[in-house]
């Protein structure tokens, strides 16, 4: 199967800063993830940090918060893994709030 890069909407809660872009969904992965970089720009308030283990089995200390998040009109805010990610990624938590799956065909 190849990638899938939705074009997706996401911002902080109150839509007071939301940008667009194409994302990476990764049925794999569990939450929607962000840069620290991004989650600054885009304003999300970091409520408590949490130890997560990734795929290749590295502990990670990474922050949790709130984020918007828009794909195809269906809109939801979901809980938003906030680490150091080089892109980010849409997992399968956000799909599932969304009402969304990935078609393997």
């Amino acid at each position: 199967m190849g990638h899938v890069y939705p074009n997706v909407k996401f911002g902080n809660v109150i839509a007071e800063k939301v940008v667009e872009r194409k994302v990476l969904v990764d049925t794999g992965a569990t939450y929607f993830c962000l840069s620290p970089q991004l989650a600054n720009e885009l304003g999300l308030l970091i409520e408590e940090e949490k130890e997560s283990t990734l795929a290749d089995k590295r502990q990670i200390t990474a922050g949790f918060a709130l984020a918007s998040v828009e794909i195809n009109g269906r809109e939801s805010r979901v809980e938003t893994l906030v680490f150091d990610i080089s892109e980010p990624v849409i997992g399968a938590f956000t799909l599932e709030a969304l009402g969304l799956g990935v078609d393997p065909y």
